[in-house]
């Protein structure tokens, strides 16, 4: 935030000297953007709200000074889907419309956005392309109760990475809700990311 400096006294008025002509203020870094081979575009009643979802996230998602990329339309028509699922029941198996579990939510939401995912988050995790940094839109993954390193049991939907936000159908008796990952104070299972795989390959 910006501070007013305290204002000088008034000085004995004195002759102006050239001095060397002032530089404009630099010109904002671009964000890079991650360019991988795209997918089928998103579609459906989705994209409307999707547009809606990127935008918010552009202006609001910071994190030391950094802004968050807008994710693309399928990664924002996904994040337009699950927010809508808020509130739900969590059902082991379930793919909505009424309740989810997690890998069914993603799979889901992403059907929303014209892309096809595997069923379980072993099978997604082990057919999406991986990624070290990232983006809104992508997915989240956890050992969890009955899985591992290599083989994820849980996975949930990156929101905003800039602040460890994701959507999450958790587990039984716990509502569909966005949550923080891999923070000492996470739920538990939560702390500790397997990795990151991107459904949209970037577009």
């Amino acid at each position: 935030m910006t501070q007013k400096l305290p204002g000088l006294a008034p000085t004995a008025r004195k002759t102006a000297r050239p001095g060397p002509p002032t530089k404009p203020p630099g010109r904002r870094p671009v964000i890079p953007h991650r360019i991988r081979r795209g997918r089928s575009r998103a579609s459906g009643g989705f994209v409307a709200s999707a547009v809606a979802v990127g935008a918010l996230l552009a202006l609001l998602g910071h994190h030391g000074g950094t802004a968050v990329a807008a994710p693309g339309k399928p990664a924002a028509a996904a994040i337009a889907y699950a927010r809508a699922q808020v509130g739900k029941l969590y059902e082991w198996g379930g793919s909505g419309p009424d309740a989810f579990d997690c890998s069914g939510l993603v799979m889901r939401a992403y059907a929303a956005a014209g892309i096809s995912l595997a069923r379980t988050s072993q099978e997604q995790w082990s057919t999406e392309p991986h990624v070290n940094d990232p983006a809104s839109g992508d997915l989240v993954f956890f050992a969890g109760a009955d899985g591992t390193a290599s083989a994820p049991g849980h996975v949930g939907l990156v929101v905003d990475p800039s602040r460890d936000l994701m959507i999450d159908a958790y587990a039984p008796g716990v509502p569909i809700h966005e949550e923080i990952y891999g923070q000492p104070g996470s739920a538990p299972g939560l702390q500790d990311p397997v990795g990151f795989t991107d459904p949209s390959g970037g577009s």
